[in-house]
């Protein structure tokens, strides 16, 4: 078999589990991850789409067409139905951590035979105007159309056609309203979407709201605490960008007390700007392994809620 060029990349992550990079020409580099059933495939975002990769000259753009050909090269991609002795494919199940571009960009290509699965938190959020909410518009990305197969609820275990998925829901506003976690028991691992990642800041922008964020982050630590010392193995993250294997406690905790200290006006100022007509502040934790980058009346929002009085600067 001759193999394409692609802009992904393939990366076996634990015996059910794999992660996907697309190499987009807006250095988003989103993480995607593929979890493997018997009967079902598990996918967890869907990258840019494939007319944004860095190299518009690879013949492989599709990351269905990437991916499904991994699995059939693996022997993960169909299975022999036991009533019918039939080879048939898996279903697709499409989870979308948050409905920003680059996580719904190739949702298309699953929109018709697929069951797409997003949070239930705000769906006015992406009923109304996806286009402008997921910042589509903004970067000429067409918005994808699908249906709605399940609004995930808080701490909803999840199923599918009687089929356990070892998966736990859990809602995260505060990136986006319909930002979501998925905790997989299985695995032992939390796929964070954009809310938690290491070196990278957290973005806070124009749907974002860091009251709700740092609400969400506190519920997150006292599950993953409390599955921590249930299950006695540490929970690791996957999250929507550069980071897919790091205990989620630990960062948490970290990502929280920079949370505090950029209120306070303690975290490092690295970096001021401006995008798309927004004052930005980029704050990092002292060692930069965390941090937030947020439009100014975000934080300033965030500061005169939680009681703190100092002058922002300006941004440049």
């Amino acid at each position: 078999m001759t193999t394409k060029t692609s802009c992904f990349t393939w990366k076996t992550l634990n015996p059910s589990t794999y992660r996907v990079v697309q190499n987009d020409i807006l250095k988003e580099l989103p993480f995607i991850y593929v979890k493997v059933y018997p009967t079902l495939l598990l996918l967890v975002d869907t990258g840019c789409g494939p007319n944004h990769c860095m190299d518009p000259t690879v013949e492989e753009k599709s990351i269905r067409s990437y991916i499904e050909t991994n699995l059939e090269a693996e022997g993960r991609l169909t299975y022999v139905d036991p009533e019918t002795n039939e080879t048939k494919n898996k279903h697709w199940l499409v989870f979308i951590t948050h409905t920003h571009y680059d996580h719904i960009g190739g949702l298309f290509e699953f929109a018709d035979d697929s069951s797409v699965f997003i949070s239930g938190n705000d769906r006015d959020y992406i009923l109304k105007d996806l286009g402008c909410n997921s910042l589509c518009c903004a970067f000429n990305i067409p918005t994808p159309k699908f249906t709605v197969a399940h609004w995930l609820q808080q701490n909803e275990k999840l199923t599918f056609n009687g089929v356990d998925l070892h998966l736990e829901s859990l809602l995260t506003p505060g990136h986006t309203p319909d930002e979501i976690a998925l905790y997989d028991s299985e695995e032992h691992v939390i796929y964070a979407g954009d809310s938690l990642y290491e070196v990278l800041p957290i973005y806070i922008i124009e749907t974002s709201n860091m009251i709700e964020y740092i609400g969400s982050m506190e519920t997150l630590l006292k599950f993953v605490r409390e599955k921590n010392e249930a299950t006695g193995k540490r929970l690791i993250t996957y999250s929507g960008h550069i980071t897919d294997n790091v205990d989620t406690e630990n960062l948490i905790v970290e990502t929280i007390a920079c949370f505090w200290d950029t209120l306070k006006g303690k975290a490092v100022l690295d970096k001021t700007m401006v995008m798309r007509e927004k004052n930005l502040l980029i704050y990092m934790s002292e060692n930069r392994n965390v941090g937030f980058m947020c439009i100014d009346t975000k934080l300033e929002e965030a500061k005169k809620h939680f009681g703190f009085e100092w002058p922002l600067p300006t941004s440049a």
